[in-house]
């Protein structure tokens, strides 16, 4: 009875402790800074991206020339590093300015942003 007991609260705490995170409420999620970037600005960035991607696929099944890949992909990169490099710089108090422009924590000591 005792061996009972002692799983089943084992077995409540492991629960509690895999789902904690998943039902913390929306005050403790608003205590993370937050990043408000411009829908267009994020559109932007994901259309070219999204076309790198397009690119990519289309020449390895055959449907684009390796010349037309070659000029389709100096333009889309161009496009996409344009989108990216729009937006705002992460500056951490520790480090200086951050390369990741959507990052919630500094990659190098792991302070918040």
């Amino acid at each position: 009875m005792t061996a009972l007991l002692v799983g089943t609260v084992l077995a409540l705490a492991a629960l509690s402790y895999v789902l904690y995170p998943l039902l913390l409420t929306d005050g403790a999620l608003s205590e993370l800074p937050s990043r408000n970037r411009e829908p267009a600005q994020e559109s932007n960035r994901n259309q070219a991206i999204d076309a790198l991607r397009e690119i990519e696929f289309d020449r390895e099944t055959g449907k684009l020339s390796d010349a037309d890949y070659d000029s389709l992909k100096a333009s889309y990169t161009e496009r996409a590093l344009t989108a990216m490099r729009a937006g705002e710089t992460v500056v951490c108090e520790n480090c200086g300015p951050r390369p990741e422009s959507d990052a919630r924590f500094c990659s190098r000591c792991g302070r918040a942003l």
